[in-house]
């Protein structure tokens, strides 16, 4: 809830408790000095305090109505205060950011293994852009709130606020996604978020952008699972273009920086999960037979523990909780994931400029 959510919300508190006191007020008023009935005395508050101009209940006393005038310009006062301040809720636009509010939070609550992006700057964007050209579901966390308007229209959900703050995690929907990208600017800022992060959702993945070399360490220490620096990076692939520059270009034609669609037969790498419920639990690759089956070929296979085979032995056992790093086309990736019992659907065209420590 905002600060003018909640401004407006202590203020219609407030209205109601005055009105209530006015309502109290006016009956035991006129029960005193006119010795009427409680109905009588409540009935005549009401139409007093409404100004709706019905005849008196009986003929007044001198002092009655003198408490009436009063009666009458306290209650348009407490009126007048009430319409001001339902106006400049609607004026303002807070009343629109509070729909808008509302309909994101319910759109957070159906989502299920999505991403979060921690900052929405030059690296934060570029995350956004691949995730959503991978058709991913996101939620994009940042305290610009012009920022709204142009992740929504992206096909992002926004989040405004500060990624450091556990609320704005929950908020966010920590708990169900599957993984967070740290892109804040400062490595204290990803550190904390880190931890947050983990402490939340312990089989969460975890990205995170560092700055220097000295804070990839305590990134790690943070359970940040790929610690990824963007001038390392930046300077791996400038290197590498200018000493291997055949193999960079192929790897560029082969696996382009395309938006991955299901309507196109280019080559992608999966990264997916065995579930506990897949028929692949248990069996080896030679039994799997997936090349047959699905077209996709095992290039690694990541244990729970960490452990990374690459070009694994057909007799190697597959068990739940593994992750194949499988090459394939969109619709054979799409079988083998299927087969694998994982509805994340995490394809991506590989990028040799992006490197992880």
């Amino acid at each position: 809830m905002t600060v003018g959510e909640r401004n407006f919300y202590r203020t219609l508190i407030t209205v109601i408790v005055i009105f209530l006191a006015l309502l109290a007020f006016g009956s035991f008023g006129y029960m005193w000095l006119e010795g009427w009935s409680w109905n009588e005395s409540l009935y005549m508050t009401v139409i007093t305090l409404s100004t709706v101009g019905f005849g008196e209940v009986r003929q007044l006393s001198p002092p009655g109505r003198t408490f009436t005038g009063v009666l009458i310009v306290l209650g348009v006062s407490a009126t007048a205060y009430t319409f001001s301040t339902v106006a400049e809720f609607f004026v303002t636009g807070e009343f629109r950011r509070h729909i808008r509010r509302r309909r994101m939070q319910n759109r957070i609550r159906k989502l299920n293994a999505h991403f979060i992006i921690c900052g929405y700057g030059r690296v934060g964007e570029q995350v956004v852009k691949e995730l959503l050209d991978a058709d991913a579901e996101l939620v994009a966390i940042d305290m610009l709130t012009n920022l709204r308007s142009e992740l929504e229209n992206m096909g992002a959900t926004f989040v405004e606020g500060d990624a450091t703050d556990d609320a704005v995690l929950i908020q966010a929907g920590i708990e169900k996604a599957v993984g967070i990208c740290c892109c804040l600017p400062h490595d204290s800022d990803n550190v904390y978020v880190a931890l947050a992060a983990r402490g939340l959702n312990p089989n969460l993945t975890i990205s995170a952008r560092a700055n220097s070399r000295g804070s990839e360490r305590k990134l790690k220490s943070a359970g940040v699972d790929h610690v990824i620096n963007p001038y390392v990076a930046s300077g791996h692939r400038m290197a590498r273009q200018m000493l291997s520059p055949n193999i960079v270009e192929f790897m560029d034609v082969v696996m382009p920086q395309e938006t991955v669609s299901s309507d196109e037969p280019g080559i992608l790498i999966g990264d997916i999960l065995i579930s506990d419920r897949s028929t692949l639990d248990g069996q080896t690759l030679a039994a799997a037979e997936i090349r047959k089956t699905t077209g996709a070929s095992i290039l690694a296979v990541r244990r729970q523990t960490g452990k990374i085979t690459v070009n694994p032995h057909l007799d190697l056992v597959l068990e739940a909780g593994d992750k194949l790093i499988a090459l394939g086309t969109y619709d054979q990736l799409d079988g083998l994931a299927a087969a694998a019992e994982d509805q994340r659907r995490i394809y991506t065209r590989a990028h040799p400029n992006l490197a992880s420590h």
